[in-house]
């Protein structure tokens, strides 16, 4: 059709060239609305499959000392290996000057100023494995300063330029057991056992076993030469800070011995350069996390809570004399976690991370305790579902730097200047590809719980070519953790499932985190519960707007929304189709075979499996699966160590021997984060909405 236009258009100009003057301008007239035709074919394409390989993302800005320039993470993706790929772009901070530092299709992390604004450090996988690079701003000229043998991470320049602190995971090494003889030349033995004895050998993420090992601190001059390993023994050592003096450093640590059997319970930590003396600041229960000391070295603000053993605590943001003395919350009626506490360069002010009914947001608080905030829409890169995050970056004279989404568009370069005032996106990297793209409208709800006075917060994502006169089939999607929160975000993974002719309802429901901590802290040792009834009473909420169709209503949730998932089919059959992701389904098998066990069972059970197996199996989808008759797909990687493969076989196997229609669709090589991999995307989404599609009525 677009060929046919186009060819049109030129017999149009053709023909022109014989026409009077008047006859001309009647003609070019009629070329022009071809053209707008043209223009409006090209924007009627719903986004697909296929564009998620063309999508980037901004992500890690940091400002420098002086304001003028801002480098930032650009995420990309590449169709022919399947993978994601990052690079650095510079851009001045009125939105001049924008270019690339790298080039390629390697992994470069998030970028640290020296003190006098005149290199960057990074880590990046350019050369190989991962190192350490400094880049010198004036030249470009560019150093790798390490060669080490396992991933660097967590840089901070000393006050003086000189060096850079970082941390890494280093192996340790048990005696073997067995003393074996060696094969005889050319034999071809059995492969040998692998041995374990520790805690963690698995981590989600990481395929095969995880050994043994412990995060380290280290130190390396910024020109380059061997590393100084400052901290040693069987601790992990994380957030390391320098002294405003240089003189020493701040880290968190868990030193009790016992952090694998007892998480949470980092503490603050300074170790004297010289001396390589330690002192541990604050002597009581933690966690507590990303200490920051302030300009003047009198003061250090932290994030953290009061352990009490339950799955959701609200992170506070403390403050705290350099020795310890002195320790206050600093904001005690403001209820949402915080994170990622930093000094203003004035020492008068602490800049902090916090999500507030859905949305990102950075804060600036006083030490009289008066917060406002000073950025909104963050949102850190993915192709998945509306999760929150982000990083913000803020310059000495406290100009800000933070990546900026809605829910229909993905991250882009925002600035702001001093308190948040004149914020605005300075960048658009994915203008062209929108301009030809359709999204689906995203609209805001709110609807009260039909069991207690909450209020439940929810989102619609219209197909692209909604129109208001028909409702349509509806899929309800529900986000995992369970203490987390989805919100107003770009999610290309729910887009596409709109773009397939689907209202995809998305909610916040009891549990959710960002409305308080009544409200994150209901489901604490009570999960799953009313946190379904508020699902319902979105469905209902949306079925009354005429929105969605009450005959061909659909169902699907990972992780968390996976238990919520099963668990709602087990208690009603008003939806035509399931789909549960990387389930539990049986909390008493999955709390000794996931790869955060220890942690489960302390903070979301009152006693081990064997102790009290009733409590495990009463909130177990698996009890209700004599009531499910919903056709149901169970779907999940299959080197998903958080909620293993087990799981799902279970369900599978379960819904077979009742004769429910079902299928098990195991994702080859694949973690927990099913949609690492963007094509894994593309097949999580055909085959949620290709099962849906065969249940339509």
């Amino acid at each position: 059709m677009l060929i046919s236009i186009v060819g049109i258009g030129v017999d149009a100009v053709f023909y022109v060239q014989k026409l009077s003057k008047v006859n001309y301008l009647k003609c070019f007239s009629a070329i022009v609305a071809i053209l707008l035709t043209i223009s409006v074919y090209g924007q009627s394409e719903s986004f697909n499959y296929m564009d998620i390989f063309e999508l980037e993302m901004v992500a890690d800005p940091a400002i420098s000392p002086d304001g003028n320039s801002i480098v930032y993470v650009r995420h990309q993706f590449d169709v022919m290996s399947d993978r994601s790929y990052t690079n650095l772009w510079k851009i001045g901070f009125d939105g001049s000057d924008h270019r690339p530092l790298t080039s390629g299709k390697h992994r470069f992390g998030s970028v640290n100023w020296s003190p006098d604004g005149t290199r960057i450090a990074y880590v990046s996988n350019e050369e190989g494995s991962s190192q350490i690079f400094v880049r010198w701003m004036d030249t470009g000229d560019v150093v790798s300063v390490t060669n080490v043998n396992h991933s660097p991470s967590n840089l901070t320049w000393s006050p003086d330029g000189k060096y850079l602190l970082f941390s890494m995971r280093i192996p340790a090494h048990a005696p073997p057991i067995a003393d074996m003889p060696s094969a005889p030349q050319g034999a071809d033995w059995a492969a040998g056992p692998e041995v374990i004895e520790h805690v963690q050998y698995r981590a989600d993420g990481k395929l095969g076993f995880l050994g043994e090992g412990y995060r380290h601190i280290f130190m390396v001059a910024a020109e380059g030469g061997a590393p100084k390993q400052l901290t040693g023994g069987m601790y992990n050592h994380t957030n390391p800070i320098w002294a405003p003096d240089g003189n020493s450093i701040l880290f968190t640590a868990d030193r009790s011995g016992n952090e694998a059997l007892d998480p949470n319970n980092a503490r603050i930590f300074e170790m004297d350069l010289e001396s390589r003396e330690l002192e541990e600041i604050l002597d009581r229960r933690g966690p507590y996390n990303s200490p920051a000391i302030s300009p003047d070295g009198r003061h250090i603000a932290f994030a953290g809570f009061e352990d009490e053993f339950t799955g959701y605590q609200q992170s506070e943001l403390y403050i705290m004399d350099r020795d310890g003395s002195n320790l206050r919350v600093l904001m005690d009626d403001f209820d949402y976690d915080v994170s990622v506490p930093r000094w203003s360069n004035q020492g008068d002010a602490i800049y902090f991370r916090y999500d507030r009914e859905g949305v990102t947001k950075a804060g600036r608080v006083d030490l009289d305790g008066n917060v406002h905030e000073v950025a909104s829409d963050m949102n850190a890169p993915s192709i998945g579902r509306p999760y929150g995050g982000g990083n913000f970056s803020v310059s000495n004279d406290g100009l800000i730097a933070f990546p900026r989404a809605t829910a229909e568009r993905p991250s882009e370069l925002a600035v702001a200047q001093p308190g948040g005032r004149s914020s605005r996106v300075i960048t658009d990297i994915n203008k062209l590809l929108f301009e030809s793209r359709k999204v689906g409208k995203v609209e805001e709800f709110w609807v009260e719980s039909s069991v207690d006075d909450f209020e439940v917060h929810g989102w619609i994502v219209y197909p692209p070519d909604y129109e208001d006169r028909e409702s349509y089939p509806m899929i309800l999607e529900i986000h995992g953790g369970p203490y987390r929160n989805y919100g107003p975000r770009f999610s290309p993974e729910l887009q596409l499932m709109a773009a397939q002719g689907y209202v995809v309802v998305y909610t916040n429901p009891r549990g959710s985190t960002s409305y308080g901590p009544e409200f994150a802290s209901y489901i604490n040792h009570n999960y799953p519960s009313e946190d379904h009834d508020d699902l319902m009473d979105a469905v209902d909420h949306v079925v009354q707007m005429g929105v969605a169709d009450p005959n061909n209503l659909f169902i699907t949730g990972g992780s968390g929304g996976g238990v919520l998932t099963a668990w709602a089919i087990g208690k009603t059959d008003r939806f035509a189709a399931a789909v549960v992701s990387k389930p539990v389904i049986n909390w008493h098998s999955f709390s000794l075979t996931s790869d955060i066990y220890p942690y489960l069972i302390r903070y979301w059970f009152t006693a081990m499996p064997w102790e009290d197996p009733e409590q495990y199996l009463e909130r177990s989808p698996l009890m209700l699966v004599e009531n499910v008759n919903t056709p149901t797909m169970v779907l999940t990687g299959e080197e998903d160590y958080r909620t293993p493969m087990s799981e799902s076989e279970q369900y599978y196997n379960a819904l077979k021997l009742r004769e429910v229609e079902a299928a098990l669709v195991r994702f080859p090589d694949t973690p927990h984060n099913l949609v690492g991999r963007p094509s894994n995307l593309i097949r999580l989404v055909a085959h949620v909405t290709g099962w849906f599609d065969r249940y339509q009525n």
